[in-house]
């Protein structure tokens, strides 16, 4: 077992697990009643022949979104949302300064952790620390889609948006929202090229959804 995954199992799982996280590896999942998911992952960077430098990011997944992402899989082949992929917002775990690879950086370098032989218990106990104080409330907070979209609105470092903001809202509300309040918003979707059909798609749910409710 690397150093880093003996930090994750003994500093990052247990804090995890116990908000209610599913382990995969250096992944952390955790899935909203609704189907919305967060991962949490650490990814190794090696830059570093004397440190073990990684970033802790989180990815905030809703199940539209997701559909819409793996709308090409075969029925039954459909993929799981994976740390650092495809995601509505993400974010990152920011580490104390003796637990950082770059402490004085004003750039995203300074999101880089750094386990070294010396600081094993310290960086791990800062990682638990940032994890169940900081990382894990936000994350929670943005499972909510009514909180996702305020902070899609609004969004404020570590967090950031990945997805247009009209995209997001059709997403977000393409499951509650009236009919006429998709199609408004439908008519300020950009496409970004001839083969983009997320405006077919969105209303081939809808379709769906009202066949449902009848």
């Amino acid at each position: 077992m690397t150093p880093l995954d003996l930090l994750v199992k003994q500093h990052a799982a247990p804090v995890m697990k116990a908000a209610g996280f599913k382990k995969s590896g250096r992944a952390f999942r955790l899935t909203a009643g609704n189907g919305d998911q967060a991962i949490l992952g650490l990814a190794r960077h090696y830059i570093d022949p004397d440190a073990a430098v990684f970033e802790v990011g989180y990815r905030i997944v809703p199940a539209p979104y997701w559909e819409w992402i793996d709308r090409h899989s075969a029925i039954g082949k459909a993929r799981a949302p994976i740390a650092f992929g495809p995601a509505v917002l993400a974010g990152n775990a920011i580490p104390p300064p003796h637990a950082a690879h770059a402490p004085d950086s004003v750039t995203s370098f300074r999101e880089r952790w750094a386990l070294r032989e010396d600081n094993g218990l310290s960086c791990g106990e800062a990682l638990a620390t940032v994890l169940r104080d900081e990382a894990i409330p936000q994350i929670v907070h943005l499972l909510d889609r009514s909180n996702l979209l305020q902070e899609c609105r609004h969004p404020v470092l570590p967090v950031v948006r990945l997805v247009p903001l009209t995209r997001v809202e059709i997403l977000l509300r393409v499951d509650d929202a009236s009919h006429e309040e998709i199609e408004t918003l439908l008519a300020n979707v950009q496409l970004t090229s001839p083969q983009d059909d997320f405006i077919t798609w969105t209303r081939q749910r809808l379709t769906a959804r009202n066949s449902t409710a009848d």
